[in-house]
């Protein structure tokens, strides 16, 4: 994520040829990708939140034995 906000300002000082709207583009792909990340984001964190909220209240079990026998 460092690179994407690097590479503008690299090209800036290296290419004297870079204008201004080269980097008002290259800033636009950048805001596009954080706002995809943020909605990965989001996600997650909203997914984490109905995991919490439909648990059980008493916690999850282990599951029962399938083969019930008196040498367990």
């Amino acid at each position: 994520m460092i690179i994407n906000q690097l590479l503008p300002i690299g090209l800036f000082i290296a290419i004297p040829s870079f204008k201004a709207g080269d980097l008002m583009q290259l800033l636009g792909i950048n805001g596009a990708t954080i706002a995809l990340e943020f909605r990965d984001i989001l996600e997650n964190w909203l997914a984490g939140i109905l995991i919490l909220w439909l648990a059980p209240a008493d916690g999850y079990k282990p599951a029962t034995p399938l083969v019930s026998s008196p040498k367990f």
